[in-house]
């Protein structure tokens, strides 16, 4: 039955939500609130679009689009986050390949000449940005919630930077700008993407590095996947001269404490140009530093023989995984690591199933020459903060990679281990053929009582290891 309220052009005009909208409909009036997209060129650079998001009072949700002419006509009727009546507008039907993540519904509304809007309230004046502190932004992700916000400019990235979609069929462009305020130590950075990387959003801010200029975002939303900063959205603005309460203080901050914001941005610039020589500090050095003076993007050397590193072979389904934990002293204190599986095999020199074959063997004589080895090679441990400093202002560090201090060349290589039989021969042959056969690029184990025990990546290193200083 809702479906019949807006079948014909006769009958009178009813109110319905977005749900009940369909291609058939052509009388029917329904009550949204509008959130207007850019003003955007498509990927051919041949037609300018603004799309726009309509939300019903029970959350449903439609996308619109204006084209061409229409955004300019269209500028006053439709407002930012403004609720109106809208009626007689036509319902199109959109290809599933056309169909994005705004689409709730295989439809669109379009906006032809009979199209009515209505503002519900047209008393009220256009919605002003609500610019908020960095600090009260929450870092709890609310994928609907868009914050505004406003920044005094620390550092601008020069260039677009190109971001392949990993199926290979896609690429992006994105450029970011590092802001702060009175709020907050943190930096924080706001990743721009597409249409918004175009040099003329940029252009308008030439003297960025010495300027220190205060400029607004609107409609921005938190990204927490690496600490805590912010992404563009379909509605984000760049306002290079931001009004209000909020914006004159920023300004008037800016202006009394120039060495404060210089001391920031020269941090963040250490970190966004980093040079060709580490920067090495003693794990003392590393205790005394504080969330006020290390931002999330920092990365730092210790000096020592062990390191940690993610294992990055996620496409495969059972096979050795080592870890080896240790702690790690440089005179001036000690902290304890762990290195997974890549690691590990880097540091033994050793493959992942010959460490499992010494350890199943129970040959010391083996872990002693590995034990030889380490001791005599040292290397660097690149370090940087956890995520927890950019999400709760709390300073952990964790291991980032490493780097050998010797050449590949010279490194010391150990014998291949036999194992008490040829079995450990036998089973790397068998796992090489079966990796040829299934296109593997990795050893599969098919001895099932090991599968479980590998998918969980959870072997450690014990024996005589955890002996080692």
């Amino acid at each position: 039955m809702a479906d019949q309220k807006c079948k014909t052009a006769r009958q009178k005009p009813e109110y319905v939500y977005l749900n009940q909208l369909n291609a058939a409909c052509k009388t029917y009036i329904v009550r949204v609130v509008a959130e207007k997209g850019r003003d955007t060129l498509s990927s051919k650079k041949t037609v300018r679009f603004q799309t726009l998001l309509l939300k019903d009072e029970k959350g449903n949700r439609m996308r619109g689009s204006l084209f061409g002419d229409q955004i300019e006509a269209f500028e006053e009727a439709l407002q930012y986050l403004g609720e109106y009546e809208i009626s007689a507008a036509p319902i199109k039907f959109i290809d599933e390949k056309w169909r994005t993540e705004l689409d709730q519904f295989p439809y669109q509304m379009a906006f032809g000449s009979r199209t009515v809007i209505q503002p519900v309230h047209p008393e009220l004046r256009p919605i002003m940005p609500n610019y908020q502190p960095i600090a009260s932004i929450p870092r709890t992700v609310d994928p609907d919630e868009k914050y505004d916000i406003v920044g005094v400019v620390l550092y601008v990235e020069e260039e677009p930077r190109k971001i392949e979609a990993r199926d290979g069929k896609r690429e992006s462009f994105v450029r970011e700008v590092v802001v702060t305020d009175e709020s907050c130590d943190q930096p924080l950075t706001i990743s721009l993407w597409n249409d918004l990387t175009a040099p003329k959003f940029f252009d308008k801010l030439p003297n960025w590095a010495e300027a220190f200029q205060v400029i607004g975002f609107r409609a921005l939303k938190p990204y927490t996947r690496r600490g805590f900063s912010m992404n563009f959205g379909m509605s984000t603005q760049i306002i290079y001269k931001p009004e209000g309460d909020r914006a004159r203080e920023l300004s008037n901050w800016a202006n009394l404490f120039h060495q404060k914001i210089l001391d920031r941005q020269t941090r963040v610039l250490e970190v966004k140009y980093l040079g060709e020589n580490k920067k090495i500090v003693s794990i003392a050095e590393l205790r005394r530093k504080k969330p006020s003076n290390t931002i999330q993007e920092e990365l730092l050397w210790i000096e020592k023989r062990y390191s940690c590193t993610s294992c990055y072979k996620k496409e495969c389904i059972c096979t050795e995984r080592t870890t080896f934990k240790f702690e790690a002293s440089d005179g001036t204190g000690t902290m304890a690591f762990t290195t997974f599986n890549d690691d590990t095999e880097r540091l033994f020199r050793r493959s992942a199933a010959e460490i499992y074959a010494i350890k199943e063997a129970d040959d010391h004589n083996a872990f002693e020459a590995i034990q030889d080895m380490l001791s005599s090679k040292p290397f660097y441990i690149k370090v940087g903060p956890t995520s927890h400093l950019g999400q709760n202002n709390v300073l952990e560090w964790t291991l980032k990679g490493i780097e050998l201090k010797e050449e590949p060349e010279t490194l010391e290589v150990l014998q291949p281990f036999e194992g008490t039989s040829n079995q450990a021969k036998d089973a790397n042959e068998k796992e090489k053929q079966q990796s040829m056969e299934q296109g593997n690029l990795e050893p599969v184990i098919s001895n099932p009582k090991h599968e479980g025990f590998f998918r969980k990546n959870i072997h450690k290193i014990a024996l005589s290891l955890k002996h080692w200083s």
